[in-house]
């Protein structure tokens, strides 16, 4: 099979509006508004977030993890929020409802998109972290979103692709061919498909072209990302891990002025994201 034929297909499959099309879980949205919301109690809140028992649960795991444990046990969402901080609760609820889209119904498909899950989220988490340790507060949640999405372009493509072989058992996919296609077309594609979600266009421009080379208009929010990237893939929390890729020595590294140190922090930081991927 061509790559032109299968992008024919996937380009049918998208028109189509199949069942395949990653649609954005508008509550991740209301959620994060109503969260951020200064004039709601705390018995509210928790009160909100329990009535959601996958997300109540997934709360108190990460609140009773070894990373976040103090010395007792917390048993109720509440606890759990003085515990983690708003800021954190709503991370934990984004990722969440986010993470229901990376599913498949073919095996191979499903354990490379547990490792794209388990990559953006880390990514996500590193940008945010490195926005701050920079001092970059204000885009520190841009970061974090633009982060979370930048290869989201792969997980429409893995969709279809499950999709045209949950239609036609006898479809030849070449492992290789797959790939080719996943590299090549997951930006255009990710972007398309933030656009038709009507995100931010920062988070758009983050998905088009955090693999093209730095330009003067390479903004922060991309830097930090493409930097957590990078970290992401030298880690191996990536489906083709890169541990030869000095990041120390990318344009991104010298246009944030990053140090070893900083660099060897994120790294820490990186790896500590995988309790909140699980």
């Amino acid at each position: 099979m061509s790559e032109k034929s299968l992008t024919d297909m996937i380009d049918e499959s998208i028109a189509s509006g199949a069942g395949a099309l990653p649609v954005f879980p508008r509550a991740v949205t209301e959620l994060r508004q109503a969260l951020q919301d200064e004039n709601r109690s705390l018995d509210n809140i928790a009160k909100q977030l329990a009535m959601d028992a996958s997300l109540a649960s997934q709360i108190l795991r990460v609140a009773n993890s070894s990373f976040y444990a103090g010395l007792s046990s917390v048993n109720t969402v509440k606890d759990a929020v003085v515990r983690l901080g708003l800021p954190r609760i709503v991370q934990i609820a984004t990722l969440v409802m986010q993470k229901g889209m990376f599913s498949a119904r073919d095996s191979a498909t499903e354990k490379y998109m547990a490792k794209l899950w388990q990559h953006s989220v880390a990514v996500a988490l590193g940008a945010e972290w490195l926005a701050k340790r920079l001092s970059f507060h204000a885009i520190a949640e841009e970061a974090f979103m633009a982060g979370l999405f930048h290869d989201i372009g792969e997980l429409l493509l893995l969709r279809c692709l499950d999709d045209l072989r949950a239609q036609d058992p006898k479809l030849n996919l070449p492992e290789d061919l797959q790939l080719e296609l996943l590299i090549r077309q997951h930006e255009a594609r990710g972007a398309w498909l933030l656009r038709s979600w009507n995100l931010p266009e920062t988070y758009c421009n983050v998905a088009e072209s955090h693999h093209r080379p730095v330009t003067e208009d390479t903004g922060t929010v991309e830097l930090v990302v493409r930097v957590a990237d990078m970290v992401a893939y030298k880690l191996g929390i990536a489906s083709q891990p890169q541990p030869d890729l000095v990041v120390s020595s990318s344009e991104e590294a010298a246009r944030l002025g990053l140090s070893e140190i900083a660099l060897a922090e994120l790294e820490i930081a990186l790896e500590d994201s995988l309790a909140l991927s699980a």
